[in-house]
């Protein structure tokens, strides 16, 4: 995916930044507009690029000191023709900067009111599935929740500027907390609708499912968490909800809500525990992927 960086520039890097900038493979087009820039003083100039060399562009920069003296605009442009670079055009990867990958976690995850509200239905959602053993129900549910990308903040936020993920942890926190009292909440209505006793619940077919530990879903959580964490990483968020389907996060986290509210503790705490090795696996796998990507891909001084 190509991209467009545009960028405002004290006058006394201009030299460095075309010079570096001439020459560079994937780079597909500059434009300068000379004393263009307002905040911070100097100039604008805007590359057009591929995916490579947006990623060797920031390092440059970096090396530079440029993100400390100017301001970083990157954007997507729906298709650059030049073809004289057609060739590095076409083989383009798909490789987000460090930078994209943050905005992207941060967009649907900060604590507001529709984070929290989305949280919330899914985990009502997923009440009324368990509750009538209805397995598309809590798939439904599975795909609203904007859960994933609260807990992989941790890791990417951890290797980050700032070292402290005091965002996910946050966001985390809140959203699951708000998944489990939606489940709570609408357990009783649920009970109701579907003619269910509170006895019942422990037997149901995927309740206990999701409120057990196999080996074989831990695997599958383990695979999900990195390949989660791959999507993120190249922006294919078309294909992020499918993660939450192969991960147990908002079954167990309902089942949770709904032990409590029902009086099956027993329930709750296993329901805990298996929302608490998917968290893990979420942390491990999808946290080795983002280290990985960090150091290999990504190592600019300005996170050191």
């Amino acid at each position: 995916m190509s991209r467009r960086l545009e960028l405002s520039m004290p006058t006394e890097l201009r030299g460095r930044i075309l010079e570096g900038l001439h020459g560079l493979p994937g780079v597909a087009g500059i434009a300068l507009q000379a004393g263009a820039s307002v905040d911070p003083p100097g100039d604008v100039i805007c590359v057009e690029a591929t995916n490579e060399a947006s990623l060797k562009i920031l390092k440059m920069l970096d090396e530079m000191e440029a993100f400390t003296r100017g301001s970083i605009t990157l954007s997507e442009p729906t298709a650059i023709i030049a073809p004289p670079h057609l060739a590095e055009l076409d083989r383009q990867g798909s490789e987000a900067a460090w930078e994209e990958v943050g905005e992207q976690l941060r967009r649907g995850t900060n604590v507001s009111g529709n984070f929290l509200l989305l949280m919330g239905l899914s985990g009502m959602i997923a009440a009324f599935g368990l509750t009538s053993d209805t397995l598309h129900v809590v798939v439904g549910a599975m795909l609203i929740a904007p859960g994933f990308e609260p807990l992989l903040r941790i890791p990417f936020e951890a290797m980050g500027r700032q070292r402290i993920p005091r965002g996910g942890l946050l966001s985390s926190l809140a959203g699951y907390l708000a998944l489990v009292a939606g489940a709570a909440a609408a357990l009783p209505a649920a009970l109701l609708l579907t003619g269910r006793e509170t006895a019942e619940l422990p037997a149901l077919q995927w309740v206990q499912y999701w409120s057990s530990i196999q080996v074989s879903g831990v695997a599958v959580s383990l695979l999900a968490g990195a390949a989660g964490a791959t999507i993120i990483a190249a922006r294919l968020t078309v294909f992020a909800t499918g993660v939450m389907t192969a991960l147990a996060l908002v079954p167990s986290a309902a089942l949770v809500g709904m032990g409590l509210a029902s009086g099956h503790l027993g329930l709750a705490w296993a329901a805990a525990q298996r929302w608490g090795i998917e968290v893990l696996c979420v942390l491990f796998a999808g946290g080795l992927v983002i280290a990985l990507k960090r150091f290999i891909w990504h190592r600019r001084g300005v996170f050191d």
